[in-house]
């Protein structure tokens, strides 16, 4: 055939997108003020994906309010909802779920599993799944934390063998840590030690790159022509891999039932009480991996960039860490860390971590019927001039509810100084406005999500998180390194990642100075 054929086909089958996008985009949300779309054929979305992070939603929350329109490609309708009232509806409501092309990707590439189900079969998933994470069992698996804590400050140690200080990149230790937490208490496994593939793999899989113009267009062409996921990528290869590493390494540990000196299999040990097939089992152990060791890991690494920005707040962390140790001759166990009366600082510390860095910039749903919104914040009717608390959505109309930059850092509901790192507003109730009980999430934060498809491992993530912290800090001072700025942007899917300004999307690194502390 022609070009000149080839580019009338190309011509229709993009019409026909086009039509059938138009069609299915039925709420029309012009009545309320929103920020005028850069592209018709990206929308917002290309824009917000190549963004670094803090530079879009909290800046047009400021100007529109928290509930305003985007335009998705091609002009698709997409509700922003910022409004905790709103977010709290959707969320633990039933009639949002996740979009056809996410929950189709998902399953795609890592199977059928938790985080992808809905309805009865998502709530029968988790709770198989509910024991491994139980209070009970994080305070059993919690020495293995303080192992690899433990393991980690001499693998630093040795870095700085003779000298007071050193500089490096300290993303790599924490993900290795995170990675081994999982597979050390879930699988009873140390497989970064073992030459393993997997954590090449999901280092791949993890730091690809934001979303360019072409990874947008396939993921809305895909809603409609399913078989286009189905087509050769190196995404796909490195999950088929991982999938077949992973499944030897359960399959071994299943059947021999062993576990290695120190080592749990939480996860495997509760899937065979429940006689679950072996395709099902490595479906979610690969879901639980990714995240347990990829969210958790980034959130520390923000949490000591923060650290070493501002060193009275590592000072004052260090002295409750000092004064504790000398108290009772020991580092923090589960008892302590579990109860944040006995390190109130370093439970300060956590909580405005979770709060200022959550993983996940977006929340995205889907509404299933025609619904109506409520909200605590009304929207401006442009065309009638009044305020709505509520705002009608119709079937198929896509809502995002932004997290790190939307409710987190809402200034209405946190007060003027909410983008401001700062663990004293948790230390005096009186310091947090009113406004905060808006969000009905646990900690009034929106981080671990909400609803029925809350984060499972929540507790899992808050202890790992104080116990390295602790130990870290107790160990070292972290300054930041002269003349590296750094900016963080979303790669690897939705997780939130530095990138040091300059170098690319690939240069993922956190270097700093770190001391020795006597």
């Amino acid at each position: 055939m022609t070009v000149i054929v080839y580019t009338l086909i190309i011509i229709c089958v993009t019409l026909v997108i086009v039509y059938a996008i138009s069609r299915r985009s039925r709420s029309d949300f012009s009545f309320l003020p929103g920020p005028p779309s850069p592209s018709f054929v990206y929308g917002h979305s290309l824009d917000i994906a190549q963004s670094p992070v803090g530079t879009r939603y909290n800046v047009w929350q400021e100007v529109y309010g928290p509930t305003f329109p985007l335009k998705g490609p091609f002009g698709r309708s997409v509700l922003v909802v910022g409004d905790p009232k709103g977010a709290n509806y959707i969320l633990q409501g039933t009639n949002f779920e996740r979009s056809a092309s996410d929950k189709a990707v998902l399953e795609l590439f890592f199977g059928r599993g938790l985080f992808c189900a809905e309805g009865d079969e998502h709530q029968r998933m988790r709770g198989t799944l509910s024991g491994s994470f139980s209070n009970q069992s994080i305070q059993e698996i919690t020495p293995v934390f303080v192992h690899l804590a433990e393991r980690l400050v001499d693998y630093w140690e040795k870095k700085l063998d003779s000298t007071s200080h050193a500089t490096f990149d300290v993303t790599a230790d924490i993900h290795r840590l995170t990675f081994d937490a999982i597979t050390m208490t879930m699988l009873a496994h140390d497989l970064s030690s073992t030459g393993s593939d997997i954590p090449t793999l999901l280092r791949n899989i993890t730091h690809s790159p934001p979303d360019d113009g072409l990874d947008i267009l396939l993921r809305l062409f895909a809603e409609m022509f399913p078989a286009i996921l189905s087509m050769p990528s190196s995404m796909k290869t490195w999950c088929a891999n991982l999938r077949k590493s992973l499944g030897s390494v359960a399959r071994k540990v299943w059947l021999e039932r062993e576990h290695g000196a120190g080592m749990h299999a939480k996860l495997l040990d509760d899937l065979a009480k429940e006689h679950v097939p072996e395709d099902v089992v490595i479906t979610q152990i690969i879901g639980i991996i990714f995240a347990g060791s990829e969210t958790t890991a980034n959130v520390i690494t923000e949490c000591l960039y923060e650290l070493a920005r501002n060193p009275g707040i590592q000072k004052k962390l260090r002295a409750e860490l000092v004064g504790f140790e000398t108290m009772n001759g020991r580092m923090p166990a589960y008892d302590d860390l579990v109860k944040g009366s006995m390190l109130p600082y370093l439970d300060a510390v956590t909580q405005e971590t979770m709060r200022l860095k959550a993983v996940s910039m977006t929340i995205s749903r889907v509404a299933a019927r025609d619904d109506a919104i409520p909200l605590h914040i009304p929207v401006k009717d442009r065309q009638r001039g009044t305020n709505s608390y509520t705002v009608p959505v119709q079937a198929g109309t896509l809502i995002e509810i932004p997290i790190r930059d939307g409710i987190n850092v809402n200034r209405d509901i946190w007060g003027a100084d909410a983008a401001v790192f700062d663990p004293e507003r948790w230390m005096d109730p009186k310091r947090l406005p009113e406004t905060v009980k808006w969000v009905q999430a646990q900690g009034n934060m929106l981080t671990f999500g909400d609803g029925s498809k809350v984060c499972l491992g929540r507790a899992f993530a808050i202890i790992e998180f104080k116990t390295v912290v602790s130990y870290l800090v107790r160990s070292f001072a972290l300054e930041q390194v002269d003349g590296i700025e750094l900016e963080f942007y979303r790669v690897g899917g939705n997780t939130i990642k530095p990138v040091i300004r300059g170098g690319g999307f690939e240069d993922t690194r956190m270097p700093l100075r770190v001391h020795r502390v006597a």
